[in-house]
């Protein structure tokens, strides 16, 4: 029987031991990186609390199942809330394990944190939080996507070796046609707003702004927004990451977008805007990507900003990862099940890069980079 108790920070090398068996594909360039960033990601991270601790289930010296467990400090109409963020539950994959991964999602759920976010979980998993207790968040699980250059997006999907030949036959033509469709598409009409780089400071500020809004938000200092921004910042398999800040012709904060630029599906982490300023803000985000040569832009659903977002050309659409949220709290419940929550990728595990870094990524210009295709976080 295995031993299931709170993971120590010697009991990283097994847990990175465990992770490289359950996931022999993942992208690390050495054991000792894997390991340094599991370390990093629990025993280092602006929020370690000793009471929300990550669990381990040990065989003698073996690790046989793991589940991470990030607290995130939130506030709820001005009053401060513990939320802890789970993410990465693996077990071997032998089939005496299976009741395992039951028994470590019950741990980290039975916590004391209010909130309990996964942001990044696949089917089992879902079926797995749901008979626990938890809910699947329908309206966080959506999508929204934008084409920017159609015809070149429909081209960079075709994968088989006869389509690949096809597609760089008919590249000239396409690139052509997306030249001439952005005339009807807003993208090469100024939005009216100026940009200058976004960082730590400058977000926290944004955010205390954005949290009068909504009855449920984030709760950062710079240090903190820091931290996690750098975090962010390293991951490069979704291409290199956009920070602006949009202001109006009067200096006043429109609002900000963060996202991944790439050739093929550039990803927005996060993107807030101001009563008023959807529009303008929505409209520089997807010149700001059209113009660096990313074909299509997608980010998770923001309800504030559906609305703008349906009248801005974007589609709406399921993926296989999916946001699930637990908690005893009826008011929680329903103000995420409303969306009245500031709740981006940021806040919960999307960020993250336990998979490891393909190498190619980092010095690849965007309108070269090679179509890629959002993978679900690993469960």
């Amino acid at each position: 029987m295995a031993g299931i108790r709170p993971l120590a920070a010697g009991d990283i090398p097994a847990v990175a031991q465990l992770f490289s068996r359950v996931y022999p594909q993942t992208r690390w360039g050495s054991h000792t990186a894997c390991e340094t960033y599991f370390h990093e990601m629990f025993f280092a991270n602006p929020w370690v609390a000793t009471q929300l601790p990550s669990w381990v289930a040990m065989e003698g010296a073996r690790a046989v199942g793991f589940i991470g467990v990030m607290p995130r400090p939130m506030r709820l109409r001005g009053r401060s809330l513990q939320a802890a963020v789970v993410t990465q539950l693996m077990v071997e994959q032998e089939k005496r394990y299976g009741v395992v991964a039951a028994q470590l999602l019950r741990k980290a759920l039975a916590g004391p944190q209010v909130l309990t976010i996964s942001d990044g979980a696949n089917e089992s998993s879902r079926k797995m939080w749901e008979a626990l207790g938890g809910l699947t968040s329908t309206l966080y699980s959506l999508q929204w996507r934008r084409l920017l250059r159609p015809a070149q997006s429909a081209l960079q999907r075709a994968s088989s070796p006869h389509g690949r030949a096809a597609a760089m036959l008919a590249t000239p033509v396409a690139v052509l046609a997306d030249a001439y469709a952005a005339h009807y598409r807003a993208l090469r009409r100024p939005s009216g707003l100026s940009e200058e780089p976004l960082d730590a400071a400058a977000l926290v500020e944004g955010l205390d702004g954005a949290a009068r809004r909504v009855a449920l938000s984030p709760r950062y200092d710079a240090a903190s927004l820091g931290w996690l921004l750098g975090q962010a910042r390293a991951k490069r398999r979704h291409g290199e990451l956009q920070a602006r800040l949009l202001r109006e012709a009067g200096g006043s904060i429109a609002g900000w977008f963060l996202y991944y630029l790439n050739g093929a599906m550039s990803k927005v982490l996060q993107i807030h805007a101001r009563d008023g300023a959807e529009r303008a803000v929505l409209d520089h985000l997807f010149q700001h990507a059209w113009r660096r040569g990313s074909a299509a832009i997608e980010g998770r659903m923001e309800p504030r900003l559906a609305r703008m977002l349906g009248q801005r050309h974007c589609l709406f659409h399921s993926t296989s990862a999916f946001a699930l949220i637990h908690s005893r709290d009826a008011e929680l419940l329903g103000t995420l099940a409303r969306g009245d929550a500031f709740f981006s990728r940021l806040e919960g595990e999307w960020w993250m890069r336990f998979n490891g870094e393909p190498s190619e990524v980092a010095i690849a210009p965007a309108a070269a980079r090679k179509p890629m295709t959002l993978q679900p976080a690993l469960p």
